[in-house]
């Protein structure tokens, strides 16, 4: 196992990660951030989405080549923070998707000329 490469892959599939949370729950603040269009704000999403899965695929590829390939002298190298950030992320999603099952839903701010019936 080359650890080198491993590590190479569980931080690029942290990537993959932070892609799908931003791009899942935090589209909006990422929308007011860069002050987006309303296409944007969509187009975001998608790309998000989209690089998350290539990135992740790739990330996968790359941990299984550093799994598979011989050791070359990587007894320095440590993966615990890696597999600890990738566990963390995992967890950070998870927890994002409880909450957006069990959150009430969020009330709509009203639009200029609309009146609040009670």
């Amino acid at each position: 196992m080359r650890k080198r490469t491993v590590r190479k892959g569980l931080r690029l599939l942290a990537v993959a990660l932070l892609l799908l949370v931003l791009g899942t729950f935090y589209s909006q603040q990422v929308n007011t951030i860069f002050a987006l269009p309303a296409d944007g704000a969509t187009e975001f999403v998608r790309l998000a989405l989209f690089w998350g899965g290539m990135l992740g695929g790739a990330a996968i590829i790359i941990l299984s080549v550093g799994l598979v390939q011989r050791s070359s002298g990587d007894e320095g190298i440590r993966l615990f923070p890696a597999v600890l950030l990738i566990l963390i992320m995992t967890a950070l999603f998870f927890a994002l998707f409880y909450r957006s099952l069990t959150a009430p839903p969020s009330q709509k701010p009203l639009r200029p000329g609309e009146t609040l019936i009670i």
